[in-house]
């Protein structure tokens, strides 16, 4: 579920993108979640030594998309 994924990876919503990093990350995953179909998920930046991400949520209009820095 979305609140234990963001609990297990300390991943921090996105609620206001002002840095570039963060304005480019939410563009990319608007224009992904519009060429599919669904709805804007939610966009998150977790810590960690590798790169990764993942996507979660019960159900495909009401999702969390999260990458690591």
């Amino acid at each position: 579920s979305k609140p234990m994924a963001k609990w297990q990876t300390g991943a921090r919503v996105i609620d206001d993108a002002r840095d570039p990093q963060s304005q480019w990350l939410v563009s990319r995953v608007r224009a992904h979640a519009e060429a599919a179909g669904i709805g804007m998920p939610e966009v998150a930046i977790f810590e960690a030594h590798e790169p990764n991400a993942f996507a979660t949520g019960a159900r495909r209009n009401s999702a969390l998309v999260a990458v690591s820095t």
